[in-house]
């Protein structure tokens, strides 16, 4: 079973011995060996129209060639799956996010504050009004004050939000 890795965990690739490789149309992916936990293996993946870069995907508790190639091909042909991975990625990261993350978007220029709203949706070139609107969703159950959440964070969420459904893609 795969399992998402906490994003402060640091584990460079470079640093992981390579116990195999897969290829699937644009998707690569490599497993490792996982330098913290000897018996766990760290799924690697780069989708190669998007990124030159790996990113971990995930580790299984221990190195099973057909869970991770079963693995693979359910991530390969399943948007889905895909989806969903993407969207614990994006909810354990903004777990992550501090109030003075906010405060400190404020006080940036607008074009940095550009920059700063696609850091904080998550955001590559292409801007979705669907996805936004999720990932806003997903924001809005953490930081509205209603829930508990920070006020100033709140509004930062709806003035980026505001700002990058100008931008998206009808």
């Amino acid at each position: 079973m795969l399992r998402l890795f906490e994003p402060t965990n640091v584990i460079s690739l470079e640093r992981a011995e390579v116990l195999s490789e897969a290829t699937i149309d644009n998707f690569h992916f490599k497993v490792t060996l996982n330098p913290v936990e000897k018996s766990s293996c760290i799924l690697w993946f780069k989708d190669c129209l998007v990124s030159d870069i790996f990113e971990a995907l995930g580790k299984f508790s221990y190195f099973d060639k057909r869970n991770v190639l079963d693995f693979i091909v359910r991530y390969s042909t399943s948007v889905d799956l895909r989806e969903e991975i993407d969207k614990r990625h994006f909810e354990r990261r903004i777990d992550n996010l501090s109030p003075s993350y906010f405060k400190v978007i404020e006080t940036l220029d607008e074009r940095s504050k550009e920059s700063a709203y696609r850091t904080l949706y998550d955001l590559d070139d292409i801007i979705e009004k669907g996805e936004l609107a999720k990932k806003r969703k997903i924001m809005a159950k953490k930081f509205h004050p209603d829930a508990g959440g920070d006020h100033r964070a709140m509004t930062v969420i709806n003035e980026a939000y505001e700002f990058l459904l100008t931008r998206a893609t009808p």
